[in-house]
């Protein structure tokens, strides 16, 4: 396969190699637990030499793509994970593509409910208070990656904002920048309780297309703006086969 040129400016020969090893990666063409073509079958097809394969391996390691076995060669991983790191709030849409999947939306549920006493003593407000429940799952190459629920307000929207809300859901992706653009909200940080459950102990309108003894990342939290305002509340599922985590722990010194 011969590489291609960019109409422009020419893209460097390991990126379009990495690009083009990802494809094949997605496409199916290389499966699953499948051997990769040695260095040296693959500097010969590209026509580039043995350190610009191996540089470009390295950085498909490192995403979490192939594994490399000493003295055995190199395998494409059985699901490919997308790093997540706990310390950063990224709109996942940006976060899945970052890793080359394509990313997709799917809703599930969007709604007026009234507040349930938890979410109105994470928000502070009353429990006669009508919320904003929007619920959808985040789709990395047609799977299921991360499953997520929006708790606000309602009345942090207008009338017309709220019931176009209603109507197109997709309209809150990216949700950051939803929250930026249409209410002049922005957030500074999160307060997050995080434990491992089973799916079958997962709270959410629908079923989640999982099996009830499927391991999962369970993420309640409240966003808060910069005066220390609660604004939404965030109750996120991720199943352990195509997410892994990341977090910088600090040794508290006395």
């Amino acid at each position: 396969m011969e590489l291609q040129e960019a109409p422009v400016r020419q893209q460097p020969l390991t990126q379009q190699i990495e690009q083009i090893l990802i494809d094949r990666i997605h496409s199916g063409k290389y499966a699953p637990d499948s051997q990769l073509p040695a260095e040296v079958d693959l500097a010969a097809e590209f026509k580039v030499s043995r350190a610009t394969i191996r540089s470009a391996l390295n950085t498909l390691s490192t995403l979490g793509l192939v594994v490399r076995r000493h003295g055995a060669g190199t395998f494409i991983t059985q699901l490919p994970r997308i790093s997540n790191p706990l310390d950063q709030a990224i709109d996942f849409q940006e976060l899945i593509g970052s890793y080359c999947c394509q990313p997709s939306i799917q809703q599930l549920y969007c709604g007026l409910e009234t507040a349930s006493p938890a979410i109105a003593a994470a928000l502070l407000i009353s429990t006669d208070e009508r919320v904003l429940v929007s619920q959808k799952v985040f789709i990395a190459d047609e799977e299921p990656v991360i499953f997520c629920a929006n708790t606000m307000p309602a009345s942090l929207f207008t009338p017309g904002l709220l019931e176009k809300i209603l109507t197109e859901p997709e309209i809150l992706e990216p949700f950051f920048a939803f929250l930026e653009r249409e209410i002049s909200l922005q957030i500074e940080y999160f307060l997050a309780r995080v434990r491992p459950v089973n799916a079958r102990k997962v709270r959410f309108h629908n079923p989640l297309p999982l099996p009830g003894n499927t391991p999962v990342l369970e993420i309640d939290e409240v966003a808060y703006s910069a005066d220390g305002c609660p604004i939404f509340h965030t109750y996120e599922i991720h199943p352990e086969n195509r997410m892994s985590f990341e977090l910088i722990r600090r040794r508290a010194h006395r």
